[in-house]
């Protein structure tokens, strides 16, 4: 019997290499979720709550969304990048639409501020920009 010659093992293994692709993600499949930026809001010179700028990896491109919360960490709504508002409901599925507003005029809606609010620029630690 003879042995393969080293052109014949090199193709073969071109071969596998270049072989079937990985299957798509299925559309329910999870996605990395990472935090891009983070804010302290402030209101009368006291921290009342924290907006994440979050994003979604999707394999068709990033899903970019803001995230609000108090400062216990529990969520308060979201934001989409162009604006849209929402509160979070207890004990429903569905979130409550505020509208479209700027961030900070959103923030304050949703938080139901009398007095102007401040966001204030805060790091995003290393390990905060890993998968949620």
């Amino acid at each position: 019997m003879r042995s393969p010659s080293g052109t014949t093992v090199a193709i073969a293994l071109l071969a596998a290499c270049t072989g079937t692709p990985p299957p798509p993600a299925l559309p329910h499949a999870a996605r990395e979720v990472v935090e891009l930026q983070r804010w302290q809001i402030v209101q009368d010179g006291a921290a009342v709550g924290v907006v994440r700028q979050l994003e979604i990896r999707d394999p068709k491109g990033p899903v970019p969304y803001y995230r609000i919360e108090d400062l216990s960490g529990r969520w308060l709504g979201h934001a989409t990048a162009n604006g849209r508002f929402s509160r979070r409901v207890p004990f429903q599925s569905e979130e409550q639409d505020l509208g479209v507003w700027s961030l900070e005029q959103g923030v304050a809606k949703l938080l139901e501020a009398a007095a102007p609010l401040e966001l204030r620029a805060m790091p995003v630690e290393a390990d905060a920009r890993r998968s949620r």
